[in-house]
């Protein structure tokens, strides 16, 4: 409803729209009939009132609470602060039209009231005053209680309020929202005796409102800033544990990216299995929920700012593992393995069989044996983070921390202090403690520096002394220490040619350069895009409680020749896609594929391999399927989705034309 629509046009004859709606009031109240004029929102709420039984003749709302209770809810009120000194301008530019300036909380009980003395002693009469409730269904139709019951900004003029006593009166009211829980947190209201109405007190009330709302939103962003860096810090000390960051209106802001994969997390981006009662949980309490394979333990940390709460983490570990993290209390450590109870990537965890993607996968393998510097190269998706994991995981640094950090996600300003930390009071509003950064946290193990490329030139010095020296200097320090630590690097872009540009220094590239390996994107592995989809759909299936359906040989012909841009997270994409409108089909059709994929088909069968080439891409999977299912025809043909005798052909022709 437009606010054009909630403030009443006065004619400059103000008796003639007084006795206007006090015909049309006298219409419904005492005849009860329908107005023919008057503002349809204002019916509504006199209907609502009527139906609540509220008499037409109240003559004073009803007084809840007492004076110093009242002070007390005003005092500690979220919106005081930011409140106060618009209630005084505002008090000062309406003295002359002789309206007072009125808050009241979410639920209509006025807490603050400021004006003229005479106005205020006429409100009174009818208990207009600080600990009254104005809602409407107490105080009948007025603008605090039908702006709280709409949700938007009204005025209220004269006979339009429900009780005959009121009608001496104009009032103007709109609401302030939490910008982070989208709910009311008050409302500001102008009321005056209505000869005194002015058009504009409602426009005036809800530049109020916004103005404060831009406020909350300014306060809210740094609450989120805050609430981040608890986030890496926590993030840094347990780097293997799930962290999810949530806001004071419970909206996630950051996240680790396995608690998607665990499905705690649906479409809206809102957090699944929270408590009812989560907002009056205390700080570091604990429930288990369920997870993709196994049940997990959650923590609650609270995040502060000045006493106050402004946002949670949730921390998650597997249930059974014993060791947590407090982010008031993090500190520098060597990590073990119970530090670490999340596993990462192996390599006998990496999805693939084609001969180019092995190749990368013996590469890694050999570098892990040594603690020369590791260059991962491909497209984004390739998977450099799973092979990163795998690295360390085979290395002699294995019970060792493992630290990622994405160099593209961190502000420019911030990647200096994250990466090499920072002394207390080393620049304004740093930790009088200081704080590691990742180089330290990942002493004795493995740092992972994804999207490398996107590092500014100015710290890249600082990253060649850490390769060439293992030393490591804070912000602000007077010395350096000593780390151990392994650096693997990935970049999805051609440092070469930054090199040559300019954007990347060259002796940083040939000293991260020793050992390079180059993870092949998903359409040069023939073969592996059908098996990369066999093992997300089946991930999935056991996630929502399912059967993993069959892959119908179409659909691996179809995989094998698709383009697959985003290579694995684009297939990851699509099978999600597939779970979740395929309807627990048992096998998996060129049918049920996104609609992008019906003009790839059509393109793959005019513009791509030959007939015969196609045909032993689908004999390759058949036979690929057979071998799995231990050469059992009805096991292998249940799970390509076709007969057994069908089967059965196919191989006859296979024999026949080898």
């Amino acid at each position: 409803m437009g606010s054009e629509l909630l403030v009443r046009s006065v004619p400059k004859n103000i008796h003639h729209a007084i006795n206007e709606t006090e015909q049309t009031w006298k219409q419904f109240v005492i005849s009860g009939q329908y107005p023919v004029i008057g503002r349809s929102f204002v019916v509504d709420s006199w209907k609502r009132c009527q139906d609540v039984g509220i008499s037409p003749q109240r003559s004073a709302a009803q007084r809840l609470t007492n004076e110093s209770a009242v002070e007390m809810l005003w005092a500690n009120h979220f919106l005081h602060e930011n409140l106060v000194p618009y209630i005084h301008a505002l008090t000062d530019t309406m003295m002359p039209s002789r309206h007072l300036v009125v808050f009241t909380d979410a639920e209509g009980l006025i807490l603050n009231i400021a004006g003229e003395s005479n106005i205020r002693q006429a409100a009174e009469k009818m208990n207009f005053v600080p600990g009254s409730s104005w809602r409407e269904d107490h105080a009948g139709t007025n603008a605090i209680g039908t702006c709280l019951s709409l949700g938007t900004a009204v005025q209220i003029f004269a006979a339009e309020h429900y009780c005959q006593p009121v009608h001496s009166w104009t009032c103007s009211a709109a609401p302030i929202t939490d910008p982070a829980t989208h709910k009311v947190l008050g409302v500001i209201d102008l009321t005056g005796l209505r000869e005194y109405h002015h058009p504009h007190s409602l426009a005036v009330v809800q530049s109020i409102a916004r103005a404060i709302e831009d406020r909350l939103r300014d306060s809210l962003e740094l609450e989120r800033f805050m609430i981040f860096g608890e986030y890496l810090e926590l993030a840094a000390r347990y780097p293997n544990t799930l962290v999810i960051a949530l806001d004071r209106g419970s909206q996630i802001i950051r996240c680790s990216s396995a608690a998607w994969d665990q499905g705690w997390i649906d479409n809206q981006n809102q957090l699944r299995f929270l408590p009812a009662h989560y907002s009056q949980m205390e700080d570091g309490t604990t429930w288990e929920v369920q997870g993709a394979y196994a049940r997990w333990k959650w923590v609650l940390h609270r995040c502060y700012r000045q006493r106050q709460p402004i946002g949670t983490l949730i921390q998650a570990v597997p249930a059974g593992a014993s060791r947590v993290g407090k982010p008031s209390t993090l500190a520098l450590k060597n990590h073990h393995k119970e530090d670490t109870p999340m596993p990462l990537a192996s390599f006998g965890s990496l999805i693939g069989e084609a001969p180019q993607f092995l190749q990368a996968v013996e590469q890694g393998r050999a570098a892990a044996r040594y603690d020369s510097p590791v260059l991962l190269l491909g497209e984004t998706g390739t998977g450099k983070e799973l092979m990163a994991q795998a690295i360390h995981c085979a290395s002699h640094r294995a019970a060792g921390p493992y630290i990622a950090v994405n160099c593209g996600a961190i502000p420019h300003e911030l990647i200096g202090s994250e990466l090499f930390g920072f002394e207390g009071g080393s620049f304004t509003g740093a930790a009088k403690e200081g704080r590691p950064g990742k180089f330290e946290l990942a002493h004795k193990g493995t740092i992972f520096l994804d999207e490398i490329g996107e590092l500014p030139l100015s710290l890249q010095p600082y990253l060649l002394r850490v390769l060439d020296t293992g030393e490591v200097t804070r912000i602000g320090a007077q010395s350096s220490m000593h780390l151990q630590v392994r650096v693997i690097a990935a970049t999805n872009q051609n440092l070469e040619e930054m090199v040559e540009d300019g954007a990347f220094r060259r002796d940083l590239f040939y000293r991260l350069n020793v050992l390079p390996i180059f993870l092949p994107p998903v359409r040069e592995r023939p073969g592996d895009a059908v098996k990369i989809l066999e093992y997300f759909l089946s991930r999935i299936a056991q996630k929502t409680g399912r059967l993993s359906p069959a892959i119908s040989p179409g659909v691996a012909v179809v995989f094998n020749n698709y383009p697959w841009k985003g290579n694995v997270r684009e297939i990851r994409n699509v099978a999600e896609r597939i779970m979740a409108q395929s309807h627990q089909s048992p096998v998996i059709t060129t049918q049920d594929l996104p609609e992008s994929f019906h003009e790839a088909v059509s393109q793959i069968r005019q513009n791509g391999p030959s007939e015969p080439g196609l045909r032993q891409q689908e004999m390759d999977w058949i036979l690929h399927v057979v071998a799995e299912c231990d050469n059992n025809i009805s096991r292998a043909a249940q799970r390509l989705g076709i007969h057994r005798s069908t089967l059965y052909r196919k191989l006859s022709k296979f024999k026949e034309t080898r």
